[in-house]
């Protein structure tokens, strides 16, 4: 009986912030749903304090702070957090659509796709006295490296397939 109270009571509370936080407008409704989680966050925290189960608390911190790195790159994909990441790279001075580091894994223009056999050279890091076989090194070396499947760019990847071809081919 005292576990149906406590619900009905939880539920109220529910309600009526709910309401609030939907009347609410601008920088008050943030306030509002920011010290809403804090609360629901800390109440949580105490009920699993006081009833001995907060042990449950530390493994799936532990798990979040093990998946927080990808969830923080799948974020981006989500239309709320694509719109925040455009607008924080508009304040930052950068162009919409770029964010921090990826400056150098931008791809050029659309005019210049060409790959000359010096910027070939660079790209893999070769002397202009190359050998096939040195080529198919710094090629597999380099592609270890940034490949797509380990967490590499498939910009940077194409250019290091690029300058491989127009050194061999």
């Amino acid at each position: 009986m005292a576990r149906l109270i406590i619900l009905i009571a939880v539920a109220a509370i529910a309600l009526i912030l709910w309401h609030k936080i939907t009347k609410a407008k601008g920088e008050e409704r943030k306030k509002m749903i920011f010290w809403s989680i804090i609360v629901t966050v800390v109440a949580i925290l105490g009920i699993l304090a006081v009833t001995g189960h907060l042990n449950i608390i530390t493994a799936t911190i532990a798990g979040l702070i093990a998946l927080l790195p990808r969830a923080i790159q799948l974020l981006k994909y989500l239309p709320l957090f694509s719109r925040l990441f455009q607008q924080q790279g508009q304040q930052q001075g950068q162009q919409p659509g770029q964010q921090g580091n990826q400056n150098a894994q931008s791809p050029p223009p659309r005019g210049k796709q060409a790959m000359s056999k010096e910027e070939a050279l660079e790209v893999l890091g070769l002397k202009p006295e190359y050998t096939k076989e040195e080529v198919i090194q710094a090629h597999r070396r380099m592609m270890q490296k940034v490949h797509p499947d380990r967490g590499g760019s498939d910009y940077l990847a194409a250019q290091i397939n690029q300058a491989k071809d127009v050194l061999l081919g």
